[in-house]
């Protein structure tokens, strides 16, 4: 069954070679797609041969793909969910667009589902400190979730690397903080470099990134992946914003009422900074003046209309 193939990949992470972690990643993040897969479409997604897959499922106890295919019929149900895209026409490329955002969301709303996102929230919460570094493209990715972070707790800071040596993150953090790293393929160097600096000095690290990083889990447990849509030429990063979303909302319902912080955060904005028009309150509680009516007179038949 899913559980029991994730369960088994994510014991023997460690005893994997670098080729069989692509492999193990590849399942562990589009096992629904595995009824579609041969072993030489699987190999050529990740970048080995149909015999290092073969090998490699052998090694997990399986005689081979269709064995895996077998034991996962039992999880058939999410068969008629999966559709794969057909090519669209012009006409039809919002529709096709609108298909694979949805699947994306579909994607990141499972990972809340999983034992890594519940430890993660709670890291999120419990460290002293959060430091966020993106890259490249996605750079505005890390910069967006640190400003959400810091309405629901304090001490949240974005590491540009403007110094060329990450010294906040990597000098001011200790055991109890926490270091989110942000990457999409094809990765930044800067990004597996501060990752093993990060694991190195035994800061507790987190990785978000796409599911070709078969690298993430050799430094730490704590990872969400997003997974890379082949057919697609780009990354959405629509689905990483929902992701981040989605992991505030969890910190709130843990934390309870954070509303203390985002009223004077509000408060401290409109002292400094101000706002245009009218705030959402204002409006619901605009009630009309309270007194007497103004008398009024009864139009005689001689009045102009």
């Amino acid at each position: 069954m899913t559980k029991d193939l994730q369960k088994k990949l994510k014991s023997r992470w460690d005893s994997f070679t670098a080729s069989e972690q692509k492999i193990a990643s590849h399942l562990l993040n589009n096992i629904s797609g595995i009824p579609f897969e041969t072993a030489a479409s699987l190999g050529k997604r990740v970048g080995v041969s149909a015999m290092t897959v073969g090998r490699f499922l052998r090694n997990l106890g399986y005689a081979g793909l269709g064995e895996l295919k077998e034991e996962l019929r039992g999880d058939a149900p999410w068969l008629k969910l999966y559709k794969v895209p057909l090519p669209a026409s012009d006409a039809d490329f919002v529709s096709e667009n609108l298909q694979a955002e949805i699947r994306g969301l579909t994607d990141v709303h499972e990972l809340a589902r999983t034992e890594e996102w519940r430890t993660i929230v709670r890291m999120l919460i419990d460290a002293d400190k959060v430091s966020i570094a993106s890259f490249q493209h996605g750079r505005f990715l890390g910069l967006g979730f640190a400003s959400l972070l810091e309405h629901v707790r304090p001490r949240v800071t974005f590491d540009s690397g403007a110094d060329g040596a990450y010294t906040e993150l990597l000098l001011d953090s200790t055991p109890q903080s926490c270091v989110v790293l942000i990457d999409v393929r094809r990765y930044s160097r800067h990004f597996r470099l501060l990752a093993d600096e990060v694991a190195a000095r035994g800061i507790p690290l987190v990785i978000i990134t796409d599911t070709q990083c078969y690298w993430a889990r050799q430094l730490t447990p704590n990872v969400l992946m997003v997974p890379l849509r082949a057919e697609r030429a780009w990354h959405s990063l629509g689905t990483f914003t929902a992701l981040f979303s989605l992991l505030i909302s969890a910190m709130t319902r843990e934390m309870g009422d954070v509303l203390g912080r985002i009223g004077e955060i509000t408060a401290l904005r409109q002292k400094f900074v101000g706002y245009v028009g009218p705030s959402l309150a204002a409006r619901v509680d605009t009630k009309p003046p309270v007194g007497p009516k103004p008398a009024t007179r009864r139009r005689k038949k001689s009045d102009p209309l």
